[in-house]
């Protein structure tokens, strides 16, 4: 029954770290695409400014991610 409790704490820690993480993390990826997209479009299009870019970028990745 005392090993029992210990792995009930164990797993309640254990989901409540996965929640926080999930919680901390979740733009991550997303900004490392869009800043991706702007150093690629920078470089196809020099004349282009940095914050067109940064729009351009936006839209089409959250358009990609909604489909």
């Amino acid at each position: 029954m005392k090993k029992d409790r210990y792995l009930y704490i164990l797993v309640g820690l254990l989901i409540l770290a996965l929640y926080l993480t999930t919680k901390s993390y979740r733009n991550f990826s997303l900004e490392k695409s869009i800043s991706a997209c702007v150093y690629a479009q920078i470089k196809k299009n020099p004349g282009l400014k940095s914050q067109d870019a940064k729009l351009y970028c936006e839209n089409e990745i959250k358009v990609k991610k909604n489909e």
